[in-house]
């Protein structure tokens, strides 16, 4: 049996293709090489995701009521107005945390110590707990209310705060 043997390259050849790949390593030119590849992977996942969105239609998604909801998590009357209850505390505490980064704000311009820095993470703190303050204050509405709606009408609707 004859069995075939690879020639192999040359020496030159296997430094030449070493020195050009340490110089490629050097420039950067393989990070970036792999860089361009995730971005390329990160593009075409986001591509699959807007298309799914594009196809997509509310007749894919469950529509229910709130007694259908209640219904299917067997819950009472006792257990919705604690879990309310619960919510309406949650709203005004993140509420009350909302106050106190105004409050500190306003510590922070008056002292003189306000920078950039202590303005950024205020305006963190405020978005934070307001979203969560209005977050918990829409559960609590929808429980009050004994009806599932979503939440742009509800936002849009000061009267149903």
């Amino acid at each position: 049996m004859e069995q075939l043997q690879q020639k192999k390259r040359g020496i030159v050849r296997r430094a030449a293709g070493g020195v050009g790949k340490a110089w490629a390593y050097s420039l950067g030119l393989t990070s970036l090489y792999r860089e361009g590849q995730r971005i390329v992977g990160t593009l075409g996942a986001l591509g699959a995701h807007v298309r799914h969105k594009l196809s997509d239609s509310p007749a894919n998604y469950r529509q229910e009521s709130f007694d259908d909801a209640v219904e299917r998590l067997s819950l009472d009357e006792a257990h919705l107005i604690k879990q309310a209850h619960i919510f309406q505390i949650r709203s005004m505490s993140w509420l009350a945390a909302l106050l106190l980064a105004t409050v500190w704000l306003a510590w922070q311009s008056l002292s003189g110590t306000l920078q950039l820095q202590g303005f950024i993470v205020w305006l963190g703190l405020m978005s934070m707990t307001s979203a969560k303050s209005i977050t918990w204050r829409f559960r609590f509405c929808q429980i009050r209310d004994q009806e599932l709606y979503s939440f742009g009408p509800w936002f849009r609707n000061p009267g149903r705060w």
